[in-house]
């Protein structure tokens, strides 16, 4: 029987939480981060493929800033390290944020924008109260400094592939380019899948690439 508890925090908008699930096999500390909009019920394929890995559940909103949130996280699991993190799409860029600050060992983003989102840009001026378009266009704080953060540690980038819409500048999976997924590939090495953006939180693929570089560092 998993042994699980939350905590909860309040904020403005919907509560960030953190699960922590009892180990059952060792080796770093797992963090799992979902992407914007979504929860951490996002990795439940993914999570089905794999061990019972000591980790983190994160849980935030996309209401709140990119920078509270971030604090948020820190405070849950900075002491739980070393940490091995798994970020989808904007989880990607909280993600390296943690390199900065925690023991990260290694991790596994997944769709990450780490250029940023060149729509955004301008959609936050039609929508100028919506966080989320402030937090992930390429002139964002978060954007910016994630670009200054080096990738010292084995990091692996799944870039999806399909479901290109044309409204995107370039080739793309329907919510972040290639290229913008493939901006740090001189840090990372970066694994081309055949999915669309949200395809790929259900694909064994992945979690063949998750599992294998979790081994990698567990030797």
């Amino acid at each position: 029987m998993l042994n699980i508890f939350k905590n909860f925090y309040t904020h403005s908008a919907p509560e960030l939480q953190e699960e922590y699930i009892e180990p059952e096999t060792p080796g770093p500390h797992v963090v799992w981060i979902h992407g914007a909009n979504q929860s951490s019920n996002s990795f439940n394929y993914i999570r089905s493929q794999l061990p019972n890995w000591n980790c983190t559940l994160v849980e935030y909103s996309s209401h709140n800033t990119f920078y509270s949130n971030l604090t948020e996280m820190l405070s849950n699991v900075k002491d739980q390290g070393p940490l091995f993190v798994v970020g989808h799409s904007l989880g990607g860029i909280y993600g390296l944020h943690l390199l900065k600050h925690c023991n990260v060992v290694g991790g596994v983003s997944i769709s990450t924008p780490f250029r940023g989102s060149s729509a955004a840009d301008w959609a936050k001026y039609i929508i100028p109260s919506y966080q989320l378009f402030k937090d992930v266009g390429r002139k964002s704080r978060p954007i910016i400094e994630a670009n200054t953060i080096s990738v010292n540690v084995p990091w692996t980038q799944v870039v999806s592939t399909t479901g290109s819409v044309p409204y995107l500048n370039g080739d793309n999976d329907g919510v972040v380019t290639v290229a913008s997924m493939e901006h740090r590939k001189n840090e990372m090495d970066c694994i081309k899948v055949p999915h669309t953006h949200y395809e790929v939180m259900c694909s064994t693929t992945v979690s063949e690439i998750i599992l294998n570089q979790y081994n990698n560092l567990s030797k």
